[in-house]
C-alpha cells in the first residue's frame, strides 16, 4: 500500500508535461498540488454592542466591546508525509485546536482540543449565595413584589463549559489489516438552572411545602472518559471489525447542600424534614465489546452481521442524610447487561429488482437488586418504594423490495415489525404493592407498511412519494387500579404518514426543491392522555447563478402541529370556601376537560454572494417565527381565595385559554473582503440580530427565596467584525 502512495513528484510532472506543455505559472500550480505548503493566520476583532442571553448561548462571548481571537492553518507535505495544524477562535471560549501527522498508507496520529460553552438564556437575579459550588446558602428574602428590588439581589450568570481533548491514532499493519485507537477526555464545569421544593422563609407567600420552590442551581464538575480500539481486516470477499468501547463518568460533586434561612421560622422543621443534602448525578460506567462483519457472496449480494455485548455499572455510594430504609444497602449496585445482534442481507435478484431484509435483537438484563427505599410521607417513612427494573427483550425486523417499473418509475414496498416485552414482570409485580410504579403493559408490538414511488419525469425533474401506515398495540393493562392515563409510549396508536418531494433543475443556473410531509396520530383507545396528534411540514428552497461571480439562494419552510389530550382534574368545592388548600384542590370534585396545543412556525432565509470590482461581498437574512396556542376547555368555577387554587381556576375556567407563547427572530449578516495583496486579505462583517419572546412561563418567575428569573421580551445584538488574514 505504501508504494501506491509514494510516487515521486518528478514522475508526475514528467507524465503531465508529456501531454500538455507546461508554462512557468502552471508548473508552480502543479508543484503546489504535489507538495502543498500552506500557512495562514487570521486575526479577528469583533465588537459586540450588547450581551443578550438568547444570542450568547453558544458563541462564547459574555462581554460587550471587542473580543479578539486568532485563527491559524498550517499544512505541509513531503512525499507521503502530511503535517497539519488547525486552530479556530483562539482566545475565546469556543476555541478549537487540532494537530495531526500522517504517513500516508502507513500510520497517523492526531490530537484535538475543543471548548464548548453554553450560557443560560435566562436573566437571574438572586440573593442565594454559593452559586456554582456544592453548598447553597438561602437568604430570607420574601417572594413579594415589594422585594423585587431588594438590595441583597444581584445578577448571576449560569453557564456550563465542556473542555474536550481527543487523541486518535491508526496503523496499517499489513495488507488489509489496520488498527485504530481513540481516547476522548471531557471535563464539564459550571452550573445550571435547578430548584427544590422546600418551605419558604418568613414573609414569603404562600408559606407551605407545595409552593416553596427554592433556587438551588446544580453545580457541575464532571469528567467523562471514552476509549475505543478497533482492529479491521479487509479482503475482496469479506470485512471484519472487532472493537472495544468504554465510557466512564465521574462527578466530583456528589451532593448539593442547602443552608440558611430564618431562625424565627426554620424551613426544615419536624413537620417538613430537611431537603438537604440533595443527591446529584452519580458516577457510572459502560463497557462494550463488538464484532462487525460483512461478506460479499457476489457483486449483487452482500450480508452484514454485528454482535455486541455491553455492561453498564452504577455503584456510587448513597449520600448520607437521605430517607433510606435499612434494606436499601450502601449503594445501588446497578448493573445492566445488554446483548445486541444485527443481521442484514441485500441482493439484486434481477437488473430491476433489489431486496433487503434485516433483523435486530436486543436482550437487556437489568440485574440491579430490588431495593427498599423509604419515602417521606407526613413525618413518617413508607417502606414500600422500590426501584423500577427495566429488563426487556426487543426485536426489530424489516423487509423491503425495490423494483424499476420502466418509463422512469421505481416502486419500493416495505414492512417493518417490532416487539418489546418486559422480562421481570412477575417478580416485580409480586413484591411491589404500589401499582403506580410497576409496568402497566407487558408486551408492545408495532407494524408499519411503507410504499414509495419514484419518477424521473425528465433529465431535470425528479420526484418521489412515500406513504406509510403503522399500528401499535399491546397486551392487557396491568395494575390493581384502572389506568387513568395511558403512557404515550405504551398506548395503542395508529400513525399515517405521507411525504413527497420534487427536485427540478429548471435551467443550468436555476435549481428548485420542494417537499411536503405530514403525519396523523390516533390514540382513540386511550381514555385519558394524548388522544390525537398531527403535523405538517412544507419547505421550498432554490439556488440561482446569476453569473460566474454572483450566486443566490433562498428557502422557506412552514410547520404546523396540533395535539389533543383528554384529562380529569379536581376543583375546589364551595364547601371548602376560602380554606381551600392545594391538597384540597388536588382531591376535590373531579371534572372532565381537554386541552389542545397548536404550533405554527415559519422560517425564511435569503443569501447572496458575489464580487464588486475587487471586493468579495455577501449578504444573508434569516426570519423565524414560532407560535404556540394552548386551548383548555372551561372547568367549573370555584369560590377559593387561596392563591394557588384561584390562579389555576382563573387560567382554566376564567379564560378557557392559556396565554400564547411567541418567538420571533430577525438576523442580518453582511460581509466584504478586500484583497490587499495575493497573500493578505481584510474582511469586514456586520451582524444584526433581533429576537422577541413572549412566554408567560418565564415572564417573571419568582422563587420563594426571592430569586427572579426572566427572559427579556426583546433582545437586540449588533456585531461589527474586522479581521486580517495573511498567508505565508
Amino acid at each position: 500500500m505504501r508504494k501506491i502512495h509514494s510516487f515521486k513528484k518528478t514522475a508526475i510532472v514528467i507524465a503531465i508535461s508529456a501531454v500538455f506543455p507546461i508554462s512557468t505559472v502552471w508548473a508552480d500550480e502543479v508543484e503546489e498540488l504535489i507538495s502543498p505548503n500552506v500557512a495562514e493566520v487570521t486575526v479577528k476583532l469583533p465588537y459586540m454592542d450588547k450581551v443578550n442571553p438568547l444570542y450568547r448561548q453558544y458563541n462564547g462571548v459574555n462581554q460587550e466591546g471587542i473580543s479578539g481571537s486568532l485563527d491559524f492553518d498550517y499544512l505541509t507535505r513531503k512525499e507521503a508525509d502530511w503535517f497539519k495544524i488547525n486552530a479556530r477562535n483562539l482566545g475565546l471560549r469556543t476555541q478549537e485546536i487540532g494537530v495531526s501527522y500522517e504517513k500516508q498508507g502507513n500510520w497517523s496520529i492526531g490530537l484535538n482540543y475543543d471548548q464548548i460553552p453554553r450560557f443560560s438564556p435566562y436573566d437571574v437575579r438572586t440573593a442565594v449565595g454559593g452559586v456554582g459550588t456544592n453548598t447553597i446558602v438561602q437568604p430570607n428574602v420574601a417572594n413579594t413584589a415589594a422585594a423585587q428590588d431588594d438590595a441583597r439581589l444581584s445578577n448571576v450568570t449560569l453557564m456550563t463549559q465542556r473542555d474536550i481533548t481527543t487523541l486518535k491514532a491508526s496503523k496499517f499493519v499489513s495488507e488489509g489489516l489496520a488498527l485504530s485507537f481513540t481516547f476522548k477526555n471531557e471535563d464539564k464545569t459550571g452550573s445550571r438552572m435547578n430548584g427544590v421544593r422546600g418551605v419558604a422563609a418568613t414573609g414569603a407567600s404562600p408559606v407551605n411545602i407545595y409552593s416553596g420552590f427554592l433556587f438551588a442551581p446544580e453545580p457541575i464538575k464532571q469528567n467523562h472518559k471514552e476509549f475505543e480500539a478497533t482492529i479491521d481486516y479487509t479482503t475482496a470477499k469479506y470485512q471484519i471489525t472487532a472493537g472495544y468501547y468504554g465510557s466512564y463518568l465521574s462527578a466530583q460533586n456528589s451532593a448539593l447542600s442547602v443552608q440558611g434561612g430564618t431562625t424565627t421560622q426554620p424551613w426544615f422543621t419536624a413537620a417538613y424534614p430537611s431537603i438537604s443534602p440533595i443527591a446529584l448525578a452519580p458516577d457510572n460506567s459502560l463497557q462494550q465489546f463488538y464484532v462487525n462483519g460483512a461478506y460479499n457472496f457476489s457483486s449483487d449480494t452482500r450480508a452484514n452481521l454485528k454482535i455486541a455485548y455491553s455492561e453498564g455499572r452504577q455503584t456510587d455510594q448513597f449520600i448520607g442524610g437521605q430517607p433510606m430504609s435499612a434494606l436499601s444497602g450502601t449503594n445501588l449496585d446497578g448493573r445492566i447487561q445488554t446483548t445486541d445482534l444485527f443481521a442484514s442481507l441485500t441482493s439484486r435478484i434481477t437488473k430491476d429488482l433489489k431486496v433487503l431484509a434485516s433483523w435486530r435483537y436486543e436482550d437487556r438484563k437489568d440485574k440491579t437488586p430490588l431495593r427498599d427505599y423509604g419515602a417521606w410521607q407526613t413525618g413518617s417513612y413508607d417502606s414500600f418504594k422500590y426501584n423500577n427494573p427495566s429488563s426487556h427483550v426487543a426485536n426489530w425486523g424489516k423487509v423491503e423490495a425495490d423494483y424499476r417499473l420502466g418509463g422512469g418509475y421505481a416502486l419500493t414496498a416495505g414492512l417493518d415489525y417490532s416487539t418489546k416485552s418486559s422480562v421481570n414482570w412477575q417478580f416485580y409485580e409480586a413484591v411491589n404493592t404500589t401499582p403506580d410504579l410497576i409496568w402497566k403493559r407487558h408486551d408492545i408490538s408495532e407494524t408499519t407498511t411503507r410504499l414509495a414511488l419514484r419518477k424521473s419525469m425528465s433529465e431535470s425533474l425528479n420526484g418521489n412519494l412515500i406513504v406509510s401506515h403503522a399500528e401499535r398495540k399491546g397486551s392487557e393493562w396491568k395494575g390493581d387500579q384502572p389506568v387513568a392515563i395511558y403512557p404515550v409510549y405504551l398506548a395503542d396508536r395508529t400513525r399515517d404518514k405521507i411525504r413527497g418531494m420534487l427536485d427540478w433543475a429548471a435551467t443550468e443556473t436555476l435549481n428548485l426543491q420542494a417537499s411536503y410531509e405530514a403525519y396523523f396520530d390516533d390514540y382513540s383507545k386511550s381514555a385519558y392522555g394524548l388522544s390525537k396528534g398531527n403535523g405538517q411540514v412544507f419547505s421550498l428552497d432554490g439556488s440561482y447563478t446569476l453569473s460566474d461571480v454572483w450566486k443566490m439562494n433562498a428557502w422557506y419552510s412552514k410547520q404546523l402541529g396540533d395535539t389533543t389530550q383528554n384529562a380529569q382534574g379536581a376543583v375546589c368545592s364551595t364547601v371548602n370556601g376560602s380554606n381551600c388548600s392545594v391538597t384540597t384542590f388536588r382531591t376535590g370534585t373531579l371534572v372532565q376537560w381537554d386541552a389542545k396545543l397548536k404550533q405554527d412556525s415559519d422560517q425564511f432565509g435569503f443569501g447572496a454572494t458575489g464580487k464588486i470590482k475587487v471586493f468579495d461581498v455577501g449578504a444573508q437574512y434569516l426570519y423565524a417565527r414560532d407560535l404556540n396556542k394552548q386551548e383548555i376547555s372551561a372547568m367549573p368555577g370555584t369560590t377559593c381565595t387561596n392563591a394557588s387554587c384561584s390562579a389555576t381556576a382563573t387560567l382554566a375556567a376564567g379564560n378557557g385559554i392559556l396565554p400564547d407563547t411567541k418567538y420571533t427572530q430577525n438576523t442580518v449578516k453582511l460581509f466584504g473582503v478586500y484583497p490587499v495583496s495575493k497573500a493578505t486579505k481584510v474582511r469586514l462583517d456586520y451582524i444584526y440580530d433581533l429576537r422577541k419572546m413572549d412566554d408567560y412561563t418565564w415572564s417573571q418567575w419568582r422563587y420563594a427565596d426571592g430569586t427572579r428569573v426572566l427572559v427579556k421580551p426583546e433582545q437586540t445584538t449588533q456585531i461589527i467584525g474586522l479581521s486580517l488574514s495573511h498567508a505565508f
